[in-house]
């Protein structure tokens, strides 16, 4: 069983983030009517970890899925695969639900300085005549500034407890993602959308 073994960072870069699943493969004799007593492993950094998975709870728990997440079964040391087997071995789990960090793309594109010059009309006094004593025109300057664009892969992976084989797996982008907690919640509704009853 692969788990995660590269943190997801907090990418507190945008309010306004989309996460997409692009694709995703299920198998013939898996449905979302089995999914039920889960573990749920993501993140091994302590605060990240804690908040992905307790929000992949919240949305479970509202599909009725009996939900563990790896933070209260194992404490907040890193999750391993033998520590996961563990308590498999020693509690009810049909399955382990994995997401990993797969890649972040970053994008940097320099947006040279400008220079416009804007035409804002007459000045009108309080005597109700135009006075033109002042110049009609002002000129912005705009620096150069780079303009950067975030983006992160993630792999999910639903695995049978029992066989340890993958029973779904999912790849989801997110762009820009404003915090874990978005992230988390986005990637948990688009994997439920994705199962087959």
């Amino acid at each position: 069983m692969r788990i995660l073994t590269t943190s997801l960072f907090v990418l507190l870069l945008s309010a306004c983030s989309t996460t997409k699943l692009h694709d995703h493969w299920q198998a013939e004799n898996f449905s979302r009517n089995n999914l039920n007593n889960v573990l749920i492993v993501a993140v091994d950094s302590t605060r990240n970890r804690f908040l992905f998975e307790t929000e992949i709870e919240s949305a479970a728990k509202k599909h009725g899925i009996n939900i563990v997440t790896s933070y209260d079964a194992l404490g907040d040391a890193f999750p391993t695969k033998e520590k996961v087997e563990a308590y498999i071995e020693n509690n009810n789990i049909d399955y382990v639900i994995a997401t990993k960090l797969d890649s972040v793309n970053v994008e940097k594109d320099y947006v040279p300085p400008a220079i416009r010059t804007y035409y804002t009309g007459p000045y009108y006094s309080n005597y109700g005549h135009y006075y033109n004593g002042y110049n009609n025109t002002v000129t912005l300057t705009r620096s150069g500034y780079t303009d950067t664009k975030t983006t992160i892969m993630l792999v999910t992976t639903i695995y049978d407890a029992k066989t340890k084989k993958p029973v779904w797996v999912g790849r989801s982008s997110s762009f820009e993602p404003g915090s874990v907690s978005y992230l988390a919640a986005a990637i948990a509704k688009s994997t439920w959308k994705s199962i087959s009853k």
